[in-house]
C-alpha cells in the first residue's frame, strides 16, 4: 500500500517539478502531515539530537503558515506520490522567510524570532545565517563557542574558511543563489587559535524573500570533532596495536577536545579483597620526587571505584576528604598539589560483563584549570573508544611478558650449567618485569649459608646488564637477613619499605634499595630451599601481589629445570674431575661428549674431537669393529693403542688440548665400556692407562719383599752387632794385648751394621700397606724381650738406658715383630736426641688389664735461624713419618700409643699392651 502524505503550496502555485538540486524555488513547502502529528505528541527536545531543531520547528508550522499567507493565497490539497518526496524538502520550506527583508506578516516575523530563540539559541548544533557576501547575521552560542568567539560582531567568514575551506564556501554559496540546499563537510579553522582546526558537517538552507529571490543562507553546523577523534583513536589502536608508543599518541590526540595538564593511567590489580594500583603511564612524562610504585587502596576506596564509573573532582577537594584523604600524605599526591592541579575527570576501565566485570585501570585528566571539566566534556569522554585503547596497551604488554617468559623457558632448556643457568634466569627476569635488580643465590646447606650465584640489573635500554658478579662473591648466614627468612620459611618474603624491615642486611653492590622481594626454589623432595630469587628495587612498595605470585609460579615452574641442571652439573664435575679419559659416544660410535682427560689422551680439544669416529682414534680397533657390527657387546673392550697419526695431525692443526700430557701421554690403554639407558642410545668408554696400574703393582711387591727382608735381617744384623761389641770389649779388656788397628776396624764395622740396621727399621716403618694386621699374635714375656733388646744395644747406648720394672714375668699378647719394631724405633728416636750425660728411662707397670712400658727422654726442638725456625731435627723428623705406622701396628694388637710433653722438657712416650689372660 503507498503511503500518502499531504502537501501545501504556500503560494498557491498549481504545479511542482523536481529539480536537479532537489526542490525548485518556487516550491515552498512540503511535509508529511502524519510526521507533524508524531513529532508534536512527542514533544521532542531540540537538545536530544541533531534533528531536534526541526521537530520543534514542525509544532509551531501550520500557524506560521496560516498567519504568513491569509492573504494572498488559499488553500490546495493535493496528493503526492511518495517516490517525489526527499527529506531535504521540509528543511529547505522551513526557513521560507527572508531575514533580510521584513517579513509580509508582523505576527509571523514575530513568531520567527521567538522560533530562533527557542529553538537556535539553546541548541547544541551550531547555526549561522548570512547573506550572500558573506555577512553573518545571526549566529547562535554554540556556533560562537565553535568558532571561538564572543560576540557575532566578531565572526568572519573568511577566516573561518580559511584554506581550501574558503574555496568550498564559494561554490557552496553559488549553490545557495540558485536555490539549491547544501550537504557538505569541511575543515574550520578557529578564530581565537588558527592552529587548531574544527571538522564539521554542514547543512545549508537558502533564504527567500516575500517575492521568491534568494537573500541569504541559513547554515547548520554539526561538529564532526568527537566522531573524527573517535575515527582517530579507533585508527590509532588498529595501527599501533602492539606498539610502545599507542598510549602517548592517544594521550596527544585527546588533548585537542580534552585539555589537560597531566594524564594518568593507573593499573588495578585484584587479589581477593586486596586492590593496589600502579601508574603505568603519564603524559606530559614527570619524575616522581619519591619514587612509589605500588598503591594499596582500601576498602572504603575501593567501593568508591566499584559504586561509580567516573566522575569530576576538584582535586584539593577530593583529596581532603574520605574516602582519598588517607592518600593525601602520600609523596606523589604531595608532588601533584605542588603542581597546582585544580581539577579532575576520570573513568574506570573495566573488563568484561555482567558478574564477570572488573575494574582494570584508571584513567585520569587533570588541569591546572578550576573547573576545567563539565558534564559535556565527561559525556564526550565516557563515549569515546578509550577503553578499546587502554586494554589493548596493558595486553600488549602483558603478552609481551608471556613471550619472554617463553624464551627463558627456551633458554633455560639449553643450559647445561647451573651457573649458566641462574645467569640466564636473571637476565630474563629483568626483561620479563622491567626490574631494577635481580640476584640467584644459591642454599649452603652445609656451611648453613646463603652463596650468590648470579646477578643483572636493567641497563638504560632495559636490557639486561651482568653486574659481573661471580659464584661465591657474596655470602651470608642463613640464621640473619631476609634471605635467611625464606630459608627458616620456606616462603616468600615482600617488603615494600627495607628501612622498617630490622633484619634487612645491605648487599655489597652499593646500591640504593628501598624493596625487596624474595622468592624460594624448592626442588621435587620439598625439604629445604635449593636457590632463591632475589629482586630489589629503589623504589617504594615496588612489587606488588601480583608480582610475588607471578615469580612463585615462575619459581614452581624453573625449579623442575634447575633441578636437571644441578644434577647434570654435578655429573659433568664428577666426570671432568675423573683421571682416567671418558668418551660417551652414539650407537654408531660417533663421539658426542669427552672429558679433559680424553683431550689430553688424544692430544685434541673437545670440538675437534666431537662428530668423530671413535674407531679413527685407535691402531687396529677390532674389538670396537666388532661392538659397531653387533658380533661382540662385551663390557670388556680390552686394550688398544692410540693412533699416533691422529694425534701428529691434532697437533698439527692447532695448539694442545688444555691438561694434556704432552709427552707423556699413554701409548695404551684399557678400554671397559657401559650402555646409555634405552631412550637414549649410545656407549660411554673409559680408557684407563695401564701405567699407573703396573707401576702400582710393581711398588706393591717391591713394599713388600721390602718388609720381609727388613723384618728378616732384624735379629741377624742384632747378634751380630752383639758379637763384634764383645769382642770389642776384649780388646780393650785388661791383660789383653792390644791391638789398636783391630779396634778401629771393629768400631768402623759397628758403625757400619748400625746404620744397615737403621735403614732396614726405617724401611720396615715407612711401608704403610705392609702389616695391616698381626700375622702372629701370641704370648709374649715384656721384660724379657726388653731386656734382649737392651742386650743387643751397643755398649755407648747401652749405658744410656735404665730398666725399671715394678714385677717379674711381664706377659703380654702381642706380635713378636711389630713389637720388636715399635720399641726399637721409639728407643732409637731417643737415643739418637738424648746428650751423652742424660739417660732414657723404661719403665714397666703392669695393671690388671694391661701393661704400659713408659719410654722417657729429651727432644731437642727445632733449631732456630732468627726469628723463624728451620728444618727439625732428623730425630723428630723419623718419628713424624712413622709415628702413623707405629699407631697403626699397636691398634693390630689391641694396644695403644700415646706422647706426652712432661713439664721439664722431656718427652714420654707411652705403649699399652694387653696382658696375656685379657687379650681375646
Amino acid at each position: 500500500m503507498r503511503s500518502r502524505f499531504l502537501v501545501v503550496d504556500c503560494r498557491g502555485a498549481s504545479r511542482t517539478s523536481m529539480g536537479k538540486a532537489g526542490i525548485r524555488k518556487d516550491v515552498r513547502l512540503r511535509l508529511w502531515w502524519p510526521a507533524i502529528g508524531r513529532a508534536s505528541q512527542r514533544g521532542a527536545s531540540a537538545t536530544e539530537s541533531p534533528g531536534g531543531p526541526m521537530r520543534s520547528a514542525l509544532e509551531g508550522l501550520e500557524s506560521l503558515c496560516c498567519q504568513a499567507r491569509r492573504a494572498r493565497n488559499r488553500r490546495s490539497l493535493r496528493a503526492v506520490d511518495r517516490r517525489d518526496w526527499r527529506p531535504g524538502m521540509a528543511r529547505e520550506a522551513l526557513m521560507d522567510d527572508s531575514a533580510h527583508e521584513r517579513p509580509t506578516s508582523a505576527a509571523a516575523a514575530a513568531l520567527l524570532g521567538q522560533m530562533k530563540r527557542a529553538v537556535f539559541d539553546g541548541s547544541r548544533i551550531a547555526v549561522i545565517q548570512r547573506d550572500l557576501a558573506n555577512h553573518v547575521l545571526y549566529a547562535n552560542a554554540a556556533a560562537l563557542a565553535m568558532s571561538g568567539v564572543a560576540h557575532v560582531d566578531e565572526l568572519h567568514l573568511d577566516r573561518l574558511f580559511a584554506g581550501e575551506a574558503g574555496r568550498v564556501l564559494d561554490e557552496e554559496t553559488r549553490g545557495r543563489r540558485n536555490g539549491e540546499l547544501g550537504a557538505y563537510r569541511v575543515t574550520l579553522t578557529r578564530l581565537d587559535d588558527p592552529g587548531r582546526q574544527v571538522a564539521v558537517e554542514v547543512t545549508g538552507l537558502p533564504l527567500m524573500d516575500a517575492r521568491g529571490a534568494v537573500v541569504g543562507s541559513l547554515g547548520f553546523f554539526r561538529s564532526l570533532q568527537h566522531q573524527v577523534l573517535t575515527d582517530r583513536l579507533r585508527e590509532l589502536t588498529l595501527s599501533h596495536a602492539g606498539r610502545p608508543d599507542l598510549l602517548s599518541r592517544m594521550a596527544e590526540a585527546l588533548r585537542v577536545e580534552l585539555p589537560y595538564d597531566l594524564m594518568l593511567v593507573s593499573r588495578v590489580v585484584a587479589d581477593g579483597e586486596h586492590w593496589e594500583s600502579e601508574i603505568v603511564f603519564n603524559h606530559p612524562p614527570f619524575r616522581q620526587d619519591v619514587p612509589t610504585a605500588w598503591y594499596e587502596l582500601n576498602d572504603a576506596q575501593r567501593a568508591f571505584m566499584e559504586a561509580n564509573d567516573g566522575g569530576i573532582h576538584d582535586f584539593d577537594t577530593v583529596m581532603s576528604e574520605p574516602p582519598w584523604s588517607d592518600m593525601a600524605d602520600e609523596p606523589i599526591c604531595r608532588q601533584m598539589r605542588a603542581m597546582d592541579l585544580k581539577s579532575s575527570m576520570w573513568r574506570r576501565i573495566t573488563r568484561g560483563e555482567g558478574a564477570d566485570e572488573r575494574t582494570v585501570a584508571i584513567l585520569t585528566l587533570l588541569s591546572r584549570e578550576p573547573d576545567a571539566y563539565g558534564e559535556p566534556h565527561q559525556t564526550l569522554f565516557n563515549q569515546l573508544p578509550l577503553v578499546e585503547t587502554v586494554l589493548c596497551a596493558l595486553d600488549h604488554a602483558a603478552q609481551a611478558r608471556d613471550r619472554r617468559q617463553l624464551r627463558m623457558f627456551r633458554a633455560l632448556n639449553r643450559c647445561v650449567d647451573i651457573q649458566e643457568a641462574c645467569r640466564c634466569l636473571a637476565d630474563a627476569l629483568i626483561e620479563i618485569f622491567d626490574w631494577q635488580h635481580v640476584g640467584l643465590f644459591r642454599v649452603d646447606s652445609a656451611r648453613e649459608s646463603v652463596v650468590r650465584v648470579a646477578s643483572a640489573r636493567r641497563g638504560d635500554d632495559g636490557c639486561a646488564v651482568d653486574t659481573g658478579a661471580v659464584w661465591g662473591d657474596y655470602a651470608q648466614p642463613v640464621s640473619v637477613g631476609i634471605l635467611g627468612r625464606v630459608v627458616r620459611t620456606m616462603a616468600a618474603q615482600k617488603i615494600p619499605d627495607v628501612a622498617l624491615a630490622p633484619d634487612y642486611l645491605r648487599t655489597p653492590d652499593g646500591e640504593p634499595i628501598r624493596s625487596e622481594l624474595a622468592v624460594p626454589i624448592l626442588f621435587s623432595e620439598g625439604e629445604r630451599v635449593r636457590f632463591i630469587v632475589n629482586v630489589d628495587d629503589p623504589r617504594v612498595n615496588a612489587f606488588s601481589r601480583e608480582h610475588v605470585r607471578q615469580l612463585t609460579d615462575i619459581a614452581h615452574e624453573v625449579a623442575g629445570a634447575m633441578e636437571r641442571i644441578s644434577d647434570l652439573t654435578l655429573m659433568t664435575e664428577c666426570v671432568n674431575n675423573v683421571a682416567d679419559p671418558v668418551i660417551a659416544t652414539d650407537a654408531k660410535l660417533r663421539i658426542r661428549r669427552v672429558n679433559p682427560a680424553a683431550e689430553a689422551l688424544f692430544g685434541a680439544r673437545r670440538k675437534a674431537l666431537e662428530g668423530r669416529s671413535l674407531i679413527d682414534l685407535f691402531q687396529d680397533p677390532q674389538p670396537l669393529v666388532a661392538l659397531l657390527q653387533g658380533t661382540e657387546a662385551g663390557d670388556r673392550i680390552g686394550e688398544l693403542h692410540v693412533c699416533r697419526k691422529a694425534r701428529e695431525d691434532e697437533a698439527a692443526e692447532g695448539p694442545e688440548a688444555p691438561g694434556g700430557m704432552g709427552g707423556d701421554a699413554p701409548n695404551s690403554v684399557f678400554v671397559t665400556r657401559r650402555d646409555f639407558p634405552g631412550k637414549l642410545g649410545g656407549h660411554v668408554f673409559i680408557a684407563r692407562d695401564l701405567r699407573p696400574i703396573r707401576r702400582s703393582v710393581q711398588l706393591e711387591f717391591l713394599e713388600e719383599t721390602a718388609y720381609e727382608l727388613a723384618v728378616e735381617t732384624q735379629a741377624p744384623l742384632g747378634m751380630a752387632m752383639s758379637w763384634l761389641e764383645s769382642e770389642l770389649e776384649s780388646a780393650h779388656r785388661p791383660g789383653t794385648a792390644r791391638d789398636p788397628g783391630r779396634a778401629r776396624d771393629l768400631q768402623t764395622v759397628l758403625r757400619q751394621l748400625g746404620r744397615v740396621k737403621h735403614a732396614f727399621t726405617r724401611l720396615a716403618m715407612y711401608n704403610r700397606e705392609a702389616r695391616v694386621a698381626a700375622r702372629a699374635v701370641s704370648t709374649i714375656q715384656l721384660d724379657s724381650e726388653l731386656e734382649a733388646l737392651l742386650a743387643s744395644l751397643a755398649a755407648s747406648e747401652r749405658e744410656k738406658v735404665q730398666l725399671v720394672s715394678a714385677a717379674r714375668r711381664v706377659e703380654v699378647e702381642a706380635d713378636h715383630t711389630q713389637l720388636h719394631i715399635v720399641v726399637e724405633s721409639l728407643l732409637s728416636v731417643l737415643l739418637r736426641a738424648a746428650p751423652e750425660t742424660a739417660t732414657v728411662l723404661l719403665t714397666l707397670v703392669p695393671d690388671d688389664r694391661e701393661v704400659f712400658l713408659r719410654l722417657r727422654g729429651k727432644l731437642p726442638p727445632a733449631r732456630r735461624h732468627g726469628a723463624r725456625f728451620a728444618a727439625p731435627e732428623a730425630a723428630q723428623a723419623d718419628l713424624r713419618l712413622a709415628h702413623p705406622l707405629l699407631d697403626k701396628l699397636m691398634r693390630n694388637q689391641g694396644g695403644s700409643l700415646r706422647v706426652h710433653t712432661l713439664t721439664d722438657g722431656e718427652t714420654e712416650f707411652v705403649l699399652g699392651f694387653p696382658r696375656g689372660n685379657a687379650h681375646g
